[in-house]
């Protein structure tokens, strides 16, 4: 669970009053749920677990969450009245992400001198109970196992893409997620870090901390007033996502603080990303943004998303430091440790780079580029996707568009809007990967002349393959009602006859791969080596864009070759 960093040190008299008082019967109730005969259905062994502000009772096929009568600052649930409230808005807000595991809030009653969950009698406390799963399912689990992959990541980025669309837009106060408030929680992680341990976060990471709150002041209020500051989960680490079936389930989101939940989408994104970067899967982590981006088109949240995982990162890490306070223990300092080195090695801007698609319809670019950004971390920009999405935030519409949408005026349109995205992209920092066909030099000209506006490395990909095979895959990809092209026989006929060739200084950008291969080949590092050795001289191919440096830390590129080609 989340907690607030800003909780006072020492509470007033009143508040330790209060939940001395609150506390009175306390024990007598978490005795009763400890026992199988306090339920009305087969519980066995009952297993209890405890976080700050909760316990869990597992019992049977169910799980039941109580608050704890305490005051921490940023919580009271010394009031029963309080407690009853939080476990209601804990079964609405996890509804909208996980509505087959929140089954309600039952009563705990007594009568007489027994205590019953969902029983008759005085209602002494109240419970939410949940379906229980097998946690052995839990994403952070299966990381461990090594049994997460692309699949369940995806599942999550779809899901999460569409919760975050159709979440409440309208904050019950201005105040939340604006910049002062951003500001006031990045201060309040690194003064309790720094109050915890002191060594543990490296002066840098916090001077970075520092600029990135002053430079993207203007970008958080843009975000705010544009609507993007939205009821989100608040707590998307990997120990709050599960697998269920061949589905992914996301639960335990913040009930208790307005300003954690109320946050801007791509803060709600950022937990997960920073979790898998932590834990060494850069290649999921590119997985679940590419994911989330393509079914988002929210480009604009990119200038605050490493502010945004460092955050999380530092929140991590002082969760971690709480849980040892006055112990010994090494591992949960050395997880602490590990979520700041990955704050500092986030906070390390990158040099971006920028690759171009460039080969015909069925030419197998779409699926290939797809692997590739999800290795070297890459962000994707489809042409085919973006074409199809009315605005921003908003999802692909997958049905064919009029022939008009297919005119030299209106192609030459949607390459302009695809040359600002990539410009935007490029501004944050980030390595772009852009999918499209690129067959006319006026559009190859503007993309290459961006990137050495940008001083930073770009290559053409070349992805061809027999004719046959380019008219079968047409012909199989019309009747694919899924599909973002339009592409069609007819207008691979045209493609092919009004192409027009590289020029000798495209050419020396150029990296070809042939697409006539099985699927798999595109997973394999080998099967990129032309490229991943430009990428990275002298680096180990086998590994590059998998874990460590970031792939785009390069200095290897032919910048003459750049400046001659524009």
């Amino acid at each position: 669970m989340l907690t607030q960093l800003t909780a006072p040190i020492r509470r007033p008299l009143r508040a330790r009053d209060r939940e001395r008082i609150a506390r009175r019967g306390w024990s007598r109730i978490d005795a009763a749920l400890q026992r199988p005969c306090s339920y009305r259905h087969p519980a066995g062994r009952i297993r209890r677990i405890e976080t700050h502000i909760s316990v869990i009772y597992l019992a049977g096929r169910f799980a039941y969450k109580i608050k704890k009568p305490v005051d921490l600052g940023f919580v009271d649930f010394t009031d029963m009245a309080a407690r009853r409230h939080a476990c209601n808005e804990e079964v609405r807000l996890n509804r909208r992400l996980a509505r087959r595991l929140y089954l309600g809030v039952v009563p705990v009653a007594r009568l007489g001198r027994i205590l019953k969950v969902d029983g008759r009698g005085t209602s002494v406390e109240h419970a939410v109970r949940m379906k229980r799963f097998d946690e052995r399912e839990l994403f952070s689990d299966l990381l461990t196992r090594g049994e997460l992959n692309v699949v369940q990541i995806d599942h999550v980025a779809e899901h999460l893409a569409a919760f975050h669309r159709s979440s409440a837009s309208n904050p019950p106060r201005k105040t939340l997620g604006a910049t002062t408030c951003l500001h006031a929680q990045m201060e309040a992680v690194l003064t309790s870090l720094e109050r915890e341990a002191g060594t543990l976060i490296p002066p840098g990471v916090r001077q970075w901390c520092e600029r990135e709150a002053v430079r993207l002041a203007g970008h958080f209020e843009a975000r705010r007033t544009g609507g993007f500051v939205r009821e989100c989960h608040g707590d998307l680490h990997l120990d709050n996502i599960a697998r269920r079936g061949n589905d992914a389930v996301m639960f335990d989101c913040i009930e208790f603080s307005d300003a954690l939940r109320w946050i801007d989408v791509a803060s709600d994104l950022a937990f997960p990303l920073m979790d898998l970067q932590a834990h060494g899967r850069d290649d999921l982590a590119s997985a679940l943004l590419n994911g989330w981006l393509q079914r988002t088109g929210d480009f604009g949240a990119l200038p605050a998303l490493r502010f945004y995982i460092v955050y999380r990162a530092l929140v991590r890490a002082f969760v971690e430091v709480l849980k040892v306070r006055g112990s010994s223990a090494a591992d949960g300092l050395a997880r602490a440790r590990n979520y700041v080195d990955c704050a500092a090695r986030i906070a390390s801007a990158p040099q971006p780079y920028l690759l171009l698609c460039h080969g015909y319809s069925g030419s197998g670019k779409s699926v290939a580029s797809q692997a590739l950004a999800t290795r070297i971390g890459a962000i994707r920009l489809s042409s085919d996707t973006e074409r199809k999405r009315a605005h921003p935030f908003a999802p692909p519409d997958h049905h064919a568009l009029p022939a008009v949408a297919y005119s030299r005026k209106a192609i030459d349109s949607h390459y302009d809007a695809l040359l600002a995205i990539t410009r935007r992209m490029l501004d944050a920092s980030y390595p772009v990967l852009v999918d499209a066909t690129f067959l006319k030099q006026r559009h190859r000209v503007s993309f290459i002349e961006l990137a050495c506006a940008f001083d930073v490395p770009v290559f053409l990909l070349d992805f061809h393959t027999s004719a046959r095979q380019l008219a079968e895959r047409v012909r199989k990809r019309a009747t694919d009602p899924g599909q973002s092209s339009d592409a069609n026989a007819a207008v691979l006929v045209r493609q092919l006859a009004n192409e027009e060739p590289l020029t000798p200084d495209e050419a020396a950008l150029t990296v070809a791969f042939d697409t006539d291969v099985p699927l798999g080949a595109f997973q394999q590092a080998m099967y990129w080596k032309p490229l991943l050795i430009r990428l990275h001289p002298g680096g180990p191919v086998e590994h590059a864009g998998r874990s460590g440096t970031p792939p785009w830390q390069t200095s290897g590129w032919d910048a003459v070759g750049c400046q001659s080609a524009a």
